[in-house]
């Protein structure tokens, strides 16, 4: 008989919004009443945190201290559909954060099945399918006069002299993005020349992985890597303020710019 897990990780996609978060926070609740006294976590591959590595930090804290090298932590992927080269670069991160533990306190991390190639889908799904013919019809309610008419904001193009792309696929999410954004957007909301100057924008991947976190200014066509809470601000201040391009995280630039310390104001 198998052995049951001592955690359980449930891993999903972030989203620009509140519902990725709140839906797999309602996910985890429920399957915390089912099995309680399981320790659970979630995390988020982008866009959101925690990220895999804080979340398994989190899950070990909850678990006995002197037994982690004998426990199993379950990672339960949710997204749908799934993507093999994704879940595999996944447990790459999952495998370099045990080489980062020490070795009596390395617990067994195991991924489950993706969803949609569970056994016990396809009649959860004809019995969820079953019972949607008792919800309402999609049409206008009491109140929904204007359901044709979009705000008028949708229609603005914002006033901005540059963008400011900000990563956030998995990779730069596993490296502190998610964690970093709110630091850019309080800094740029804080700072009148920033706030006039720039919008903000998060992106997906953006592919030069390794020089993660990334930002990237356009049109300057700049990209800042190796971001971190110390020289986020100061670096993104230097770039527009300054009208200079931070040398020591500058990643890629069209022309040589002149070289800037971390400590730049």
């Amino acid at each position: 008989m198998a052995k049951p897990p001592d955690a359980l990780l449930l891993l999903g996609r972030g989203g620009l919004g509140s519902a990725a978060k709140n839906e797999l926070q309602a996910l985890l609740q429920a399957c915390q009443q089912g099995a309680p006294g399981l320790p659970m976590q979630l995390a988020f591959v982008d866009r959101n945190q925690p990220a895999l590595p804080e979340a398994l930090d989190s899950l070990c804290a909850a678990l006995a201290p002197a037994d982690l090298a004998q426990q199993t932590i379950v990672i339960q992927p949710t997204m749908v559909p799934d993507e093999p080269a994704l879940r595999r670069w996944l447990q790459k991160v999952a495998m370099r954060w045990l080489a980062s533990q020490a070795e009596d306190a390395r617990p067994q991390l195991v991924f489950a099945r993706p969803l949609l190639q569970s056994d016990g889908l396809v009649p959860a799904l004809l019995n969820h399918l079953a019972l949607a013919t008792s919800q309402p019809d999609v049409v206008a309610e009491e109140g929904d006069e204007g359901w044709q008419t979009d705000p008028v904001a949708w229609s603005t193009v914002p006033t901005h002299q540059r963008h400011v792309l900000w990563c956030m696929g998995p990779r730069c999410v596993a490296k502190g993005a998610a964690a970093l954004w709110p630091r850019l957007s309080q800094a740029v909301q804080a700072s009148a020349p920033l706030k006039q100057q720039l919008q903000l924008l998060q992106t997906s991947c953006q592919y030069p992985c390794n020089q993660g976190p990334l930002m990237i200014v356009y049109p300057d066509g700049v990209w800042y890597g190796h971001l971190d809470a110390d020289n986020l601000v100061p670096v993104l201040k230097s770039h527009i303020e300054g009208s200079e391009a931070c040398a020591a995280h500058r990643v890629h630039s069209p022309r040589v710019p002149p070289p800037c310390s971390d400590s730049d104001p």
